[in-house]
């Protein structure tokens, strides 16, 4: 089974709808692959997600963090990762690192410009759809 970790900004396109990212939230649901994840990576999406200018009410939040707590695997780094130009997403490749992941599946520039990290491809939402689909 593939090992990917998705982005927060994935995550809230979920919420806000987006088709795409609603896809592969029905095939995450369905199991086609492993959600992994880490302490950072989750009290970052925690954050984001009640961020006010969002106004996410606290039932979707909750959903989606129980979702991830249940389904997801969570894993832990044990190594320090700075190659990013943003460096609050070095977190994200060092998840991948741990998890053994797949793919990073994203929407941010900043990570999207590296495209693959010790042969973890670095995918946009879209591309990951029709890699899987």
């Amino acid at each position: 089974m593939l090992r990917v970790v998705i982005d927060a900004n994935v995550f809230v396109s979920i919420v806000l709808g987006g088709k795409v990212t609603n896809k592969i939230c029905e095939l995450l649901i369905a199991n086609e692959f492993k959600l992994v994840y880490s302490t950072e990576l989750f009290n970052e999406l925690k954050y984001v997600l009640s961020r006010k200018d969002f106004e996410f009410n606290q039932p979707q939040i909750d959903r989606i963090l129980t979702f991830i707590e249940t389904e997801g695997e969570l894993v832990f780094s044990n190594e320090t990762i700075d190659i990013c130009r943003d460096p609050k997403d070095n977190p994200v490749l060092e998840c991948a690192v741990a998890g053994k992941a797949d793919f990073i599946v994203t929407g941010d520039k900043d990570l999207l410009v590296l495209k693959s990290f010790r042969k973890i491809p670095i995918i946009t939402p879209r591309k990951f759809l029709k890699l899987i689909s």
